[in-house]
């Protein structure tokens, strides 16, 4: 799985990066077939802006966008989010394997 994190405007330390990155990687056990996953930092208005998206092979792009007063609650918005969605697009790719191998049968 390939990472990215965009911190827009430098309002934020440069340690963040590596930080955001981990929490993400660790997105990829809830779906194996994460090909890239991007994350965007950036200040907006009086709070702050996290967008999380996620691209999987031969599936959905998934996008988590959230916008809170407090970073860390906008990050961890989004992070859930994405995780719920990621569980969400396994279990239907697995409904859909199913399905499949019944109507050939």
């Amino acid at each position: 799985m390939r990472t990215q994190v965009s911190i827009l405007h430098h309002d934020y330390p440069s340690r963040l990066r590596e930080y955001v990155r981990g929490k993400m990687e660790a997105l990829e056990r809830f779906h194996h077939h994460v090909t890239t996953m991007t994350a965007r930092l950036e200040r907006e208005g009086g709070g702050h802006r996290v967008e999380i998206v996620t691209q999987i092979a031969h599936g959905p792009t998934l996008v988590a966008d959230v916008c809170m007063d407090v970073f860390e609650a906008a990050l961890e918005e989004a992070l859930d989010r994405m995780a719920r969605s990621l569980k969400r697009s396994n279990r239907k790719r697995g409904l859909e394997r199913r399905r499949s191998a019944h109507k050939s049968a």
